[in-house]
């Protein structure tokens, strides 16, 4: 990543973190899904990407010490303000490709939504050496459908994406601010295709278990 890339993106995310109020979304709507692949209760979870540390306090009900790491100093600030009940989170800013990470220390790192940011084949072997035997990697990101062989399932993510903010949202629609500030950072994000996840990631994590899902998104579940 380039740092001209890097300071957009801190850029984005920082401006993004004080307009952004929790709702549901395309995210958050996989929650449950991404925690039912991860034990019951663990020691050390690392998660990147924490941005307002929302998956972070789930991870924190099971796991003794969640280690999560955001870009952005504004999205860390909002996660610590959000997060004060939960004294075993640890809230960090860093760039998690200059990270140090040590080896063979977490039961489970998981990331949602930031992947696509990152170069992959240089952060993929860092994460299986920094994962315990047996550990977990579980991942949400962004995918580019293809066309015509992803239609249907483009138009019924469509769908489902208004039936949802109808019902979910109905209190908390989203300012022009905020709608701008998504639009401007989409500007520059690039989506890999699935057969572009299936070639990165089965290069680096044999058996990875990979899923197509609704709203633009694919699933990565890896056991060490």
């Amino acid at each position: 990543m380039s740092g001209d890339l890097k300071y957009k993106i801190q850029h984005d995310f920082d401006r993004i973190a004080l307009l952004n109020p929790q709702r549901w979304d395309h995210n958050n709507h996989y929650h449950s899904f991404l925690l039912s692949q991860l034990p019951i209760e663990g020691n050390t979870v690392l998660e990147i990407g924490c941005g307002t540390g929302e998956f972070s306090r789930l991870l924190a009900q099971r796991f003794e010490r969640v280690i999560a790491i955001d870009l952005s100093p504004k999205m860390i600030e909002v996660a610590k303000q959000h997060s004060r009940q939960f004294p075993n989170i640890d809230f960090q800013v860093a760039d998690i490709l200059q990270w140090q990470f040590p080896k063979e220390k977490f039961d489970t790192i998981a990331s949602i939504a930031t992947f696509h940011h990152l170069p992959l084949e240089n952060l993929l072997p860092c994460l299986k050496s920094a994962l315990k035997p047996e550990g977990k990697l579980v991942i949400l990101d962004l995918i580019e459908y293809t066309y015509p062989k992803d239609i249907v399932i483009d138009i019924i993510s469509v769908a489902f994406n208004w039936i949802f903010q109808k019902l979910k949202n109905t209190n908390s629609k989203p300012t022009k601010e905020e709608i701008q500030a998504w639009r401007e950072h989409g500007l520059t994000d690039e989506y890999p295709t699935l057969i572009e996840v299936k070639n990165i990631y089965q290069k680096f994590l044999k058996q990875a278990k990979i899923k197509k899902h609704l709203f633009w998104r694919y699933s990565i579940v890896w056991q060490k």
